[in-house]
């Protein structure tokens, strides 16, 4: 929470409206603007009037408050998605949710209904509501919002500190590039710059993000990364780069870069008497190419390195049509010692159905659920859950994307030992991960 007061018209140039259909809210909402200095464009009163009102103008954030009578603020998000598709609405506006916050018993009628009456009464569950609606099920809500590309901020205690936080948030989200702006700039990278990347070696990158053991913090393992700085757009996001080597059919000759890298790194590691599994990705189309994994093995032999410091990291950048091709391709690895690890579990859901039919040695939580383990209890539901399916599967767990120092402690009291991410140490450079594991080493 940030503590410092709210800069007098620091959110001036916020285009905010409400929605609101009760005078008192109304009243309510324009007050708490009000009170840090925004002045809304307008109040609607039903959805209807809202979208008459994005057809013709910019908006910045939507304000709106829960109400159990009303479920307008819950259809928003469908509502802002809608226009979206249709191409009316270019931009997502952000969304507020605020109300009333109280704590309820939840009643559980099953129980109510079996407990014999000599038995004492079931323990009451409080649970916290928003408007009438629980918490967990505006988080839920708001989850799948977010994974639409539409922002959700969910205002439970209503005070000063909490508004003012989410409109700079907002602030410092319309400061930086539009992603999808981004991509439709980055449409114009030309296939052949992609190629002469690919082949010359020409702006490309590779750096190593460590893995740790949360409680003891000692490094544990490491993932492979590549970047690409363009002449004239500088860095390409890889959420750009992947789906044009991928559609370029380029995603072997990638996965063999990264590859050969790894091998380097994994014999200077070993020159020290360090060795540390490191992760690689591959699509299911790279892992599914004939003969892939007696060359991976051929590869290691050579560089006399055992076959399980190499692991394989399976994304969901391309999915092989074939899921019986897929699964002998992975067993192949597997025999051969490799270890072979889910990415982004939890990111859709062909995860779930891809650990449902598929053996790995490791699955890694996607990173959203680790970046909402503090605010959201469905995240710490959802991670606790992965965390015991993990166990029955007898799979090892990354919890990646750790970006607070915080929320640490949390993830371990959930069960996850191993992460990754910011708040533990950012990909490096080669030398400079070279130098940090054998610091690390050194100093036990």
């Amino acid at each position: 929470m940030i503590l410092n007061a709210a800069v007098p018209n620091e959110f001036s140039a916020l285009r905010v409206i409400t929605l609101a259909t009760d005078p008192a809210c109304v009243l309510r909402l324009a007050s708490a603007l009000g009170g840090m200095g925004v002045t809304p464009l307008a109040t609607v009163a039903s959805l209807e009037a809202l979208q008459a009102w994005l057809s013709a103008h910019r908006v910045d954030i939507i304000v709106c408050e829960i109400r159990s009578e009303c479920g307008d603020g819950l259809m928003l998000p469908s509502v802002l998605k809608a226009l979206h598709d249709a191409g009316t609405l270019m931009q997502f506006p952000s969304i507020f949710w605020t109300g009333e916050t109280t704590l309820n018993v939840q009643e559980n009628l099953i129980e109510a209904t079996v407990t014999p009456a000599c038995e004492a009464p079931a323990k009451q569950l409080w649970v916290k509501h928003m408007g009438g609606v629980a918490i967990s099920a505006l988080e839920s809500h708001s989850r799948l919002a977010q994974s639409a590309g539409i922002s959700v901020q969910i205002l439970r205690d209503g005070g000063p500190l909490e508004l003012g936080d989410a409109l700079r948030t907002v602030l410092l989200t319309l400061a930086q590039p539009d992603p999808k702006l981004q991509a439709m700039t980055f449409e114009s990278l030309a296939e052949d710059e992609v190629i002469n990347a690919l082949t010359t070696g020409e702006g490309l990158r590779f750096v190593f993000q460590p893995q740790f053991e949360l409680l003891s913090r000692r490094i544990v393992g490491a993932e492979a990364l590549v970047r690409w700085k363009h002449p004239r757009f500088g860095e390409i996001p890889p959420a750009v780069l992947m789906p044009l080597v991928n559609r370029l059919g380029l995603d072997l000759l990638l996965f063999s870069l990264v590859e050969m890298w790894t091998l380097r790194v994994m014999l200077a590691l070993k020159r020290e008497n360090i060795t540390i599994p490191i992760a690689v990705n591959a699509s299911a189309k790279t892992l599914c190419t004939p003969n892939f994994a007696e060359r991976l093995a051929l590869r290691m032999r050579q560089a006399d390195l055992p076959s399980r410091l190499l692991k394989v990291e399976l994304t969901e950048d391309v999915q092989e049509p074939d899921e019986l091709h897929l699964s002998a391709s992975l067993t192949t690895i597997r025999a051969k010692g490799f270890q072979v690890s889910l990415d982004d579990f939890g990111s859709g859901a062909a995860t779930f159905k891809l650990l449902a039919n598929l053996s790995f040695d490791e699955m890694k939580i996607d990173g959203s659920f680790v970046r909402g383990v503090e605010q959201h209890a469905s995240s710490r539901k959802v991670i606790a859950g992965i965390v015991n399916w993990a166990g029955l599967l007898n799979l090892s767990l990354v919890a990646e994307g750790i970006e607070d120092e915080s929320t640490i402690p949390l993830l371990h009291r959930l069960g996850c030992r191993v992460g990754q991410g910011y708040a533990l140490a950012r990909p490096m450079e080669i030398d400079a991960f070279l130098n940090f594991v054998i610091e690390r080493e050194k100093n036990g």
